[in-house]
């Protein structure tokens, strides 16, 4: 009988919190009701301005509490968004900022930036962040065109001498289904290298859209360009694009 009247006890204090959240919730929103903010319509003219400001460095607008502001946003960027990128950008939103202020009354809107990959960190423990995940995502980029633009120089990158091609093929495995063609020098050491890389790119941009989103094989690049070589695989990739071409060097 004891344990039950715990269950019970434990059971009201839930239900108590759960009210006090509930009139927490809903005061706020009476006050910004009292204060003739639309929160709505600001939010519904601010996103475009602010996709169209911060270009490809943006990948996800999210809305969460704080006591800053009546409407608080995280812009979440890329992890090219340098300070030279910031200070590009800098003027132009706190413009944004000042329009709406001033147009509805000071703290009606603040707006921060963050790495995008530091809020999805689940080890990332800090207040900040925890309170940006909890928030709504008002808008997230999901076109391809910006995933292929942003990653291919990272493959290019990371096989340097060794990428001849990268292909885009068909598949059911993925959205986006590369195949990185290279040398037939690559020995094994270095293929466990890139391999190791090439699986946390792939881990980056699942994460960062959703599972299924990519996925890279690594090729050899001769028994593709050959007709004449009889593989189920090479066939394939013979059939996708070439997104991405060596330069010959016309020296040689």
């Amino acid at each position: 009988m004891k344990s039950k009247k715990n269950y019970e006890v434990a059971d009201i204090m839930e239900l108590i919190k759960l009210s006090n959240e509930f009139i927490e919730r809903n005061r706020k929103i009476y006050e910004r009701l009292a204060a003739g903010i639309p929160t709505q319509g600001i939010i519904d003219s601010l996103i475009p301005e602010l996709i169209d400001l911060y270009g490809d460095y943006v990948i996800q607008i999210n809305q969460y509490e704080s006591d800053e502001s009546y409407i608080a946003l995280a812009i979440l960027v890329a992890d090219d968004y340098d300070v030279s990128a910031h200070m590009s950008i800098f003027s132009q939103r706190q413009r944004l900022l000042e329009k709406y202020n001033n147009q509805y009354g000071d703290a009606t809107l603040s707006i921060m930036e963050y790495q995008y990959n530091s809020i999805i960190d689940l080890k990332l423990h800090s207040s900040q962040a925890h309170a940006i995940r909890k928030g709504n995502v008002l808008w997230k980029r999901i076109d391809k065109r910006y995933i292929l633009n942003t990653l291919i120089p990272e493959l290019v990158h990371i096989y340097g001498d060794y990428v001849m091609q990268i292909i885009q093929y068909k598949t059911g495995l993925a959205d986006i289904s590369l195949a990185i063609l290279t040398r037939n020098d690559l020995d094994d050491y270095e293929r466990a290298l890139f391999y190791k890389q090439r699986q946390g790119i792939e881990r980056k941009y699942n994460d960062m859209y959703e599972t299924g989103t990519l996925t890279i094989i690594e090729y050899g690049y001769d028994p593709v360009v050959n007709p004449e070589v009889n593989d189920p695989v090479a066939d394939m990739l013979r059939g996708g694009d070439v997104l991405w071409k060596k330069e010959e060097n016309k020296n040689e």
